[in-house]
């Protein structure tokens, strides 16, 4: 039947309501009540019941009343038009949570359908399917008219749509608002110029932070212009933008801890982790011997030229310049990093031209040179190997290990971790935190939360921490409250993310899916976006979904706008776990073979924070307590921040390997705050654990901890390796 929609002034209802009059109907009544519909124009919405119950004068009337999930069914009689109890039980009630239209039908009995809503469902994609005739009624001035028409479509129903007149007046094409930030290298930059090509008369500065606000319209240029440089870009649907000047990088440092132990008789190579069984490694590495250093040889330049694939050191380059990938960057890194005896050396700057001499290396003491590239390379040293790294093993360390003594690998001075240092782990403390502890029960901690909410809603961590709060005493009301971040209509990206984590770790991945889903229509251009679709649809158990979005990114594919090179190690590393755990259940026809074969550890770690700008470290202690500290901050790795500020990624993979990693492992965050001082937004750090990595036995802990004043340390994670 050809479907009916009806957007009409209620006079027209009337005809059909009045044959009707004088029978007793059944009438559903659902009634949106999530945070958006706060803002309705109830006097028109009781405007239209006060007209349909002086027509259908007796009924008996279910009202069910929904957001993120139908929280009310209450059945009433209408006698006589007399619908003053329905009245008093709607203007009752409190207006909380995102909206969903999923199990409403359930709940619906057959007979006449009146559906007050928005249309903003952000909690579902489902519409659902009345067995009555169905009316939909909006009053509110921002509403999703697709999914009203949707709504009558699939029901043949009728819409009643307040603002229609409204809306006819207004301009079909209306210019855009764009805002975002101009980055010089890793902060704002003021004073840059932003016009639309063709308006010039229209222009706007970034600010001290290096913000901006601008309109314009879908297919536009924007122009970027500072000094001598220019950058352009064609406006689309986000409205979010931000912008990366040319920067020139500074030297950076990193140290690493680890052991790794082999089976005798097993051949053998060198990694990053020492030496390795050549079937279980899961990459191909390059290796000479001392046999094959030419006599001649009096540098490390001449131990090495010619004898690895892809390798390139020119005649009178130092060793420590050697490049080993190519880099298409204007102002990053492009140079090798070099290990002697698990001792990552002071890597030189081909940014800067900052060179640190090797000359004190003798070739005549080298045992081996081992060359590692893409995973095999940051596996170990993270982003100090995305160029590669030369590992160098001298005779020396060899004949140490053959004597019996014990060598550890990228051993540091002073790393023993004695437990002195006082972690701050004191309950947070925040002025709408204080107010609701003053409820004496929930229902009064609810009631304070609903008051307070409209003057803290703008504090991206508000939401959080309130479903928090609620968490043990009430699940229902705390998830209703997290959910309130998709009834935002411009959630920030940090507020976005942060439920996210959130989401995940409560192991709520439907409502992590739509946040996701969310997140990624509004910041498309940011690479973490489609990593986080990934995932949130592998633990809701769309795994041939997760793995095309995984796959997509390696390709290029997911969207060729994007740079997802900065993420191969993760992403390569899921598609790797993904592919040998439910290989029965996926088809890889489309997988590229180096993804096929499968990684192990003993365990696998995931760092993931929500603010892109906030600089912190993680002190990781390992079983004989000994420490390393790795850290995201623009002095610890200047150019890991320049390439965040690009693409936005914003989460970080480490793994544990060998034997003498068993034990008890703690991982401690300490907290700088945020580059920008402007950016407010408060950083909720989450650490997943992966035990048994890649082997059947394999399983997930999730720890998160909210960062909160400069310089506080908290735990973020104590686990067992077992």
């Amino acid at each position: 039947m050809k479907s009916r929609i009806h957007i009409v002034l209620l006079c027209c209802f009337l005809c059909g309501f009045g044959s009707h009059a004088q029978e007793s109907k059944i009438v559903s009544l659902c009634w949106d009540v999530s945070l958006s519909m706060q803002n309705r124009d109830i006097e028109k919405d009781y405007y239209f019941l006060d007209t349909y119950f002086k027509t259908v004068q007796n009924a008996k009337v279910n009202v069910i009343t929904f957001s993120n999930r139908v929280l009310s069914k209450d059945s009433y009689q209408v006698v006589s038009g007399n619908w003053s109890s329905i009245k008093a039980k709607l203007d009752g009630l409190r207006y909380d949570g995102a909206t969903s239209y999923e199990s409403l039908s359930n709940y619906v009995d057959s007979g006449e359908v009146l559906l007050f809503t928005d249309g903003k469902q952000n909690l579902g994609n489902g519409t659902p399917n009345f067995n009555g005739e169905l009316f939909i009624i909006n009053s509110s001035e921002s509403f999703d008219k697709a999914s009203l028409n949707l709504l009558s479509i699939v029901n043949n129903g009728n819409l009643v749509d307040f603002n229609e007149k409204r809306n006819a007046n207004v301009e079909s094409e209306r210019p855009n608002q764009y805002s975002g930030t101009i980055y010089s290298g890793t902060v704002g930059l003021e004073g840059a110029e932003i016009y639309v090509q063709g308006n010039q008369s229209n222009r706007v500065k970034s600010n001290e932070t290096g913000t901006f606000s601008i309109n314009g319209m879908v297919g536009d240029t924007l122009v970027v212009a500072y000094g001598n440089k220019l950058e352009k870009q064609v406006l689309g649907k986000t409205n979010t933008l931000n912008f990366s000047l040319e920067d020139q990088g500074i030297q950076l440092q990193e140290v690493v801890v680890s052991q790794k132990k082999t089976e005798p008789g097993q051949e053998t190579i060198t990694t990053g982790y020492g030496e390795e069984n050549r079937d279980k490694v899961g990459y191909a590495v390059q290796s000479i011997s001392e046999e094959d250093i030419p006599d001649a040889a009096s540098t490390m330049n001449m131990a090495i030229q010619g004898k690895f694939s892809g390798v390139n050191l020119n005649q009178n380059d130092d060793l420590s310049q050697v490049r080993m990938r190519p880099r298409n960057t204007l102002y990053g890194n492009v140079y090798g990093l070099i290990v002697i005896d698990g001792v990552p050396l002071r890597q030189s700057d081909s940014g800067s031209g900052t060179v640190f001499s090797t000359d004190f290396i003798n070739p005549e003491n080298i045992a081996d040179i081992t060359v590692l590239k893409g995973l095999a390379a940051t596996n170990k040293y993270g982003s100090l190997g995305v160029n590669g790294v030369l590992l160098i093993t001298s005779k020396s360390a060899t004949y140490a290990k053959e004597n019996g003594e014990k060598t550890d690998m990228a051993r540091l001075k002073n790393n023993i971790y004695e437990e002195k240092i006082k972690v701050n782990n004191k309950a947070l403390v925040t002025p709408y935190l204080k107010d609701l502890k003053k409820g004496k029960n929930v229902k009064e901690a609810y009631d304070l939360y609903l008051e307070q909410r409209m003057a803290f809603s703008e504090v991206p961590e508000y939401f959080i921490d309130v479903s928090n709060f609620f968490l043990d005493s009430s699940p229902e009301i705390a998830e209703r409250i997290l959910s309130n971040i998709l009834e935002k209509e411009n959630p920030s990206y940090e507020a976005l993310r942060a439920m996210f984590l959130k989401c995940m770790v409560l192991e709520n991945y439907n409502m992590a899916v739509f946040a996701a889903d969310k997140k990624m229509a509004l910041f498309p251009n940011k690479v973490q976006s489609y990593l986080d679709m990934a995932m949130a649809h592998k633990h809701a158990e769309n795994t041939q979904e997760a793995l095309a979005i995984l796959n997509g990114m390696v390709t290029g594919e997911a969207n060729p706008q994007l740079n997802f090179r900065s993420m191969e190690k993760v992403v390569g590393t899921e598609i790797r776990n993904m592919v040998n755990r439910e290989k029965i259940n996926l088809k890889i026809d489309g997988v590229n073979a180096k993804y096929r074969n499968n990684v192990t550890y003993n365990a696998r770690l995931i760092l993931d924070w929500n603010v892109p700008d906030a600089e912190f470290s993680v002190q990781f202690v390992n079983p004989q307590k000994r420490f390393f500290t790795w850290e995201h901050t623009e002095v610890g790795d200047r150019n890991r921040i320049l390439e965040e500020i690009q693409n936005g990624n914003s989460n970080e993979q480490f793994e544990i390997v060998g034997s003498d990693t068993k034990g008890e492992w703690i991982l401690n965050a300490t907290y700088s705050g945020n580059r920008t001082p402007a950016n407010k937004a408060t950083t909720f750090l989450k650490c997943t654990v992966q035990y048994n990595f890649g082997k059947p036995n394999q399983k997930s802990e999730d720890f998160m901890i909210r960062l909160q004043e400069p310089g506080d340390e908290q735990e973020l994670a104590r686990f067992t390796v077992e």
